[in-house]
């Protein structure tokens, strides 16, 4: 996933876009430290618009760069739904969270976990502003979660933010792309961040649709599903052009002009994903807009455009 792209077009191009148009599985040993204080800053890169940004901006942040403007007024123009369909998504990922705390699994694997929710780019108000480690070391305080992502400015805000409070936080960043999944799982087992004795909780929301290659992405799930022990979960939310074909077209164009690759993608491919793994319920996995799938979702009776994507969640069998 390349979730910092440069942008190839110029502002001119970006501000012509946005005007406006008409129309419990717990060890003794569990609470040793896995706090990011020991882990090094990635290389910093220059600021260039990034969808991790721009989602921050959807997430209300406190504070924006001056270079993504042009591209969100643009965003807003073709798609007015696109900060209810990111608090949507966010709602989902925290609620799907705590689900699998309840659960007893207590192993969480953020994949493309973007910036911490309540730093500089943190979203606003009480409901979204609440990280992974969060959610899940309410119920279970010797939780880990290992947050994942390719764009080095996320990873130094998440390990700022994780050193802050490296005595009560059980959590560490990882700088990885998921696309190349044996540098990922080679990290994972080295730093002993993720154990294959117990169940893992993988979440990959708002991820996938960021990779253009449709054969990447389903060898990045099948390497994942292989390696994952029994019992563990995935849970999916991909974007999706069926509920608005033209809006979606358009905010595909709007990315491009900016230099983002952004590949939403139908139902079928998103079920796909999850192999023969059970739905999180029991059955065949249900894979359906993302506000209806979990309970006490805020927007469960919002449209399904709001949601503007799909999500599924599924546990590995144990044969």
């Amino acid at each position: 996933m390349d979730r910092t792209v440069r942008a190839t077009t110029s502002r001119r191009r970006l501000r012509e876009a946005s005007q406006p148009r008409t129309r419990p599985h717990l060890r003794e040993d569990d609470d040793v430290s896995l706090a990011d204080e020991r882990l090094p800053m990635a290389k910093p890169v220059p600021l260039q618009t990034s969808s991790s940004r721009l989602s921050a901006v959807w997430l209300g942040a406190r504070s924006a760069q001056d270079g993504d403007q042009d591209v969100v007024r643009a965003i807003r123009n073709v798609f007015p739904r696109q900060p209810a369909a990111a608090r949507i998504n966010r709602e989902h990922h925290l609620l799907i969270t705590d689900v699998f705390a309840q659960r007893g699994i207590t192993q969480i694997l953020d994949l493309g976990c973007g910036y911490p929710a309540n730093g500089p780019y943190g979203a606003a108000g009480p409901l979204l502003s609440q990280n992974t480690h969060e959610v899940v070391q309410r119920r279970w305080h010797a939780a880990s979660v290992t947050y994942v992502d390719n764009d080095p400015d996320v990873v130094n805000a998440r390990r700022t933010e994780i050193a802050a409070t490296a005595s009560q936080t059980r959590a560490r960043t990882l700088l990885a792309d998921i696309t190349d999944t044996v540098d990922l799982l080679d990290q994972l087992m080295r730093d002993a961040a993720v154990t294959r004795d117990r169940p893992v909780a993988v979440l990959a929301h708002d991820v996938f649709p960021w990779i253009p290659d449709d054969d990447a992405v389903r060898r990045c799930v099948a390497s994942l599903r292989e390696w994952l022990p029994p019992g563990s979960a995935l849970s999916v939310t991909h974007a999706t052009a069926d509920m608005t074909p033209t809006w979606i077209q358009r905010l595909t164009g709007v990315y491009a002009e900016a230099g983002l690759s952004f590949h939403p993608r139908g139902r079928s491919f998103t079920t796909e994903l999850f192999g023969d793994w059970e739905d999180l319920y029991g059955g065949p996995v249900r894979v359906i807009p993302t506000a209806r799938h979990q309970p006490g979702h805020h927007e469960s009776k919002a449209p399904d455009f709001h949601s503007a994507g799909y999500a599924g969640v599924a546990i590995k069998p144990s044969t």
